[in-house]
């Protein structure tokens, strides 16, 4: 065989081992995708608003693959960003559970955005959309929903103008606005008449006259021969664009003209008050006296005796009074004037003798104020005792008080250490009961009952139930978008952070409704009110005294596997919150009724031993959260005691929620 006939066949082999590893790669990736569908039932990614368009779904796993709108993963979970023209993108987290299930996602659309301006500089342009007041300003940057809006643009001096605004999602909108002159009228009538009128230093003409005259402010004088000038500053504006105006001119007499600094003082002839400062006729011949005083200054007089239409000017200067004032405090604090920083205290000032605001500040401490007014006669000392921020909230807080959803609120101040859960000789101790002991040093509030449905449906009007009953069958994600919205009620800031119906972060400095801790709801059960740590939630005896929980009693014989023997609480079912006596923390039902959803993430991950954990809210975003306490089904000894715990996500029958928060969020 020739040499070309070989190389040939070498080629001719080459390509045929290419087209074998691409088709082995092809039936590789295939049966990949193959496995990956068959071994996981798709999730159906269902994308809300139905008007969004170019909608892509992303999964970051290899082990998963987006189908025609499904998501096929082999993943315990998966992360998918789903994006569409005019919306946020949104991130999910898919879970092996979520497999054959069809996930809804609602899209936040994108605000529209429009950037106006005007040529002016004077910021008295007023911006309205849809027929509010959005800003004054000479610019306006403003976000705003997608759709159909009027903006109307005025200003005193100027015309108002519409614009109809189109806006999409997402789209910017960048104009500059020409506003066109207000058209008024002045008529300027005098007596006598013939008067010389002039209008920002132009002679427009004599009285009587009428002009037109474009909005805005306007300098106006009338001078006749032998009589006084008259001036006047006039506005044209959008209310009233058409002014008259009728001078009556006084003889020309004898006078002073004054120039008087600063402004604003009281100006005194004779002792007898004069309001108009700019020229003063007086009787020839007569000797007067002249003074001009305002706070803050040292007074000037002058005295002078005028001929027959003589004219004379003065011009008063005021010098300023100054006196000093030393301010001490304990700590060393910042001081500031009328909202100027001057330094730390111990500090001495030259203020001028007029009313000052003295304000003293430190981080972590109550701000203090005091209004004086200095002397140069007498210096003055200002001595401050500064109290703890927390101290002073203490203080002031109420020891109870309602909630804006009408649920009772009473205070706690601990500073004491909890031992949690419960050691292997303990009868009816669980293995996820783990010895834990916390510091409790800040205070806070908890409600003293369950969240009742009466106070749920003002957050949701759609859940029905008997008004004094707990509310129940409540998502742990519910019941701190409960928490969110009674927080915005109050003013206060939320703890969790929501979007949809994912938590992404917990706010730690938040000052804002949430639910309780763990390590607060034992202390509360086991310990506040207490001389000792106890078992159950009315001591350690094993017998219940009367009307102390509402648990499965003998009533409950029959309808439960486990009830307690010789006990009867009265009720078959949920009771009314209240129906039972007032426990040793001045709470109500934390043994019974209902089991209570609290703050912290479900871990099966022990504590470190011989560690006090700080009493910090935990900011794990997980799903499953930790439930406590005894509910009308519980009958058996586990159950009862108050270092009981599990683990849920959904809501159910026997299980509510009660709210509690910070006294100081994050700043204790």
């Amino acid at each position: 065989m020739s040499q070309f006939n070989q190389q040939l066949e070498l080629a001719r082999k080459r390509q045929h081992r290419m087209y074998l590893w691409l088709l082995t790669t092809f039936a590789l990736v295939f049966l990949v995708i193959v496995t990956i569908i068959f071994a996981s039932r798709g999730t159906r990614i269902e994308v809300k608003p139905d008007d969004a368009t170019d909608v892509s779904i992303n999964a970051d796993s290899w082990l998963a693959m987006v189908m025609f709108g499904s998501v096929y993963s082999l993943a315990e979970s998966t992360e998918i960003e789903v994006i569409a023209d005019g919306f946020y993108p949104h991130q999910q987290t898919i879970e092996q559970t979520d497999s054959g299930k069809v996930l809804r996602i609602m899209l936040t659309p994108l605000p529209a955005k429009i950037v106006l301006s005007t040529s002016l500089e004077d910021n008295q342009t007023a911006w309205l959309m849809d027929e509010q007041i959005v800003a004054v300003a000479d610019i306006l940057e403003y976000e705003l929903p997608a759709g159909e809006h009027q903006l109307k643009v005025q200003h005193p001096h100027y015309q108002t103008m519409t614009i109809d605004l189109s806006l999409s999602r997402g789209e910017t909108v960048a104009q500059d606005v020409e506003l066109q002159p207000l058209q008024g009228e002045l008529t300027v009538n005098s007596v006598p008449s013939g008067a010389l009128v002039t209008i920002d230093e132009a002679e427009v003409g004599k009285t009587p006259l009428t002009l037109p005259l474009q909005g805005g402010l306007h300098s106006v004088k009338v001078s006749l021969a032998k009589y006084e000038t008259t001036e006047e500053t006039i506005e044209i504006k959008n209310s009233k664009p058409e002014l008259e105006r009728n001078y009556r001119l006084s003889p020309e007499t004898a006078g002073v003209r004054l120039n008087l600094k600063p402004s604003g003082g009281q100006l005194t002839l004779n002792g007898l008050r004069i309001e108009n400062a700019q020229l003063i006729s007086v009787e020839a011949g007569k000797s007067y006296r002249l003074t001009y005083a305002k706070p803050g200054f040292f007074s000037q007089s002058e005295t002078f005796t005028l001929s027959t239409n003589e004219k004379r000017s003065f011009d008063i200067t005021l010098q300023p009074e100054m006196g000093k004032v030393e301010v001490l405090s304990a700590p060393s604090a910042t001081v500031t004037v009328d909202g100027k920083p001057m330094g730390n205290t111990p500090i001495e000032l030259d203020l001028q003798a007029v009313s000052h605001d003295i304000q003293l500040s430190l981080n972590g401490y109550r701000t203090v104020a005091k209004s004086i007014t200095p002397s140069a006669a007498e210096a003055q000392k200002l001595s401050f005792t500064l109290i703890p921020e927390a101290q002073a909230k203490k203080a002031e807080a109420p020891r109870l008080y309602k909630n804006k959803a009408g649920g009772e609120m009473a205070l706690f101040s601990p500073n004491d250490i909890i031992k949690m859960g419960a050691g292997r000789d303990e009868p009816g101790q669980r293995a996820n009961e783990f010895l834990k002991q916390v510091r409790l040093n800040r205070p806070f509030y908890a409600g003293t009952n369950e969240v009742t449905n009466t106070e749920y449906q003002k957050f949701d009007s759609s859940k029905s139930g008997d008004p004094q009953l707990p509310v129940t069958n409540v998502s742990w994600l519910e019941a701190v978008k409960f928490s969110n919205w009674l927080s915005e009620q109050e003013g206060l800031t939320p703890v969790y952070d929501v979007q949809g119906n994912q938590l992404n972060r917990i706010n730690l400095n938040a000052d804002g409704y949430r639910l309780l801790m763990e390590a607060e709801w034992e202390w509360l059960a086991r310990k506040a009110g207490k001389p000792e740590q106890t078992l159950f939630v009315w001591g350690n005896e094993r017998v219940i005294p009367t009307k102390a929980v509402n648990i499965a009693d003998e009533a409950a014989k029959g309808s439960v596997s486990l009830y307690v023997p010789r006990y009867y609480d009265g009720f078959a079912g949920i009771a009314p919150v209240k129906s039972f006596s007032r426990e040793k923390s001045g709470l109500y039902d934390l043994g019974g009724n209902v089991s209570e959803w609290t703050h912290d993430s479900y871990s099966l991950t022990a504590p470190k031993p011989d560690t006090v954990y700080p009493h910090t809210l935990d900011s794990s975003t997980l799903s499953m959260r930790v439930v406590k306490g005894a509910n009308w089904r519980s009958g058996s000894l586990s159950e009862l005691r108050a270092s009981y715990r599990d683990g849920a996500e959904q809501g159910r029958d026997t299980l509510g929620f009660r709210v509690g928060r910070f006294l100081n969020g994050g700043n204790e």
